[in-house]
């Protein structure tokens, strides 16, 4: 995409994963509550709420709150706020395959 980053090379990496967080231990993930409860009237938001987009701390705040707010609006009909979100998937295929590409001539 861009000619004259043809020539870049990775300076460094780094990669932590630490369980240093009292209120996130490492693996905990599936024991946090959903923004939805047994009872359909209430629904649960904040950091410590679970949700299916790539989100942390502050950002899974507001965006539970969203999530909150559209499942109380829904139920009485009311369209809620859309939520846009980065591609949970990964680069996309062509990237994935160039990415392989690149790191085999490097070697």
């Amino acid at each position: 995409m861009y000619p004259e980053t043809r020539t870049a090379t990775v300076v460094d990496a780094r990669h932590e994963w630490r369980a240093d967080c009292p209120l996130f231990p490492v693996g905990g993930y599936t024991d946090r509550p959903t923004v939805h409860t047994s009872d359909p009237a209430l629904v649960v938001a904040g950091d410590l709420v679970r949700t299916e987009l790539p989100v942390a701390l502050m950002e899974r705040a507001a965006t539970s709150g969203f999530l909150a707010a559209n499942a109380l609006l829904e139920r009485r009909g009311v369209r809620g706020q859309t939520l846009w979100t980065v591609p949970d998937g990964g680069r996309g295929a062509l990237l994935r395959r160039l990415a392989r590409t690149a790191s085999v001539h490097r070697t």
